[in-house]
């Protein structure tokens, strides 16, 4: 996540691999959605979000904008040699 100033904290932003955008989010029924400054609906595969306020996380995962945590998995063998 890009660390932006306190004034940005509020900012959501999205890459698309070549630029970057601030999008909004709408709390909308059945679920939440990204639009971009033209009012398009952004749908969670076109971009990867680079920056989001904590508040907003429930929001971004319950609209399928951010994967649930992986489990870090060590791989290591106790074994004896």
């Amino acid at each position: 996540m890009i660390r932006l100033a306190a004034e940005d904290s509020a900012v959501i932003l999205a890459c698309d691999g070549a630029v970057l955008q601030r999008l909004t989010l709408r709390l909308t029924d059945p679920r939440p959605v990204l639009v971009d400054a033209a009012g398009k609906t952004i749908a969670p595969w076109e971009m990867e979000l680079v920056n989001w306020p904590p508040e907003v996380e429930p929001a971004l995962r319950r609209g399928g904008y951010l994967q649930p945590p992986q489990p870090e998995l060590d791989l290591w063998c106790n074994c004896a040699d």
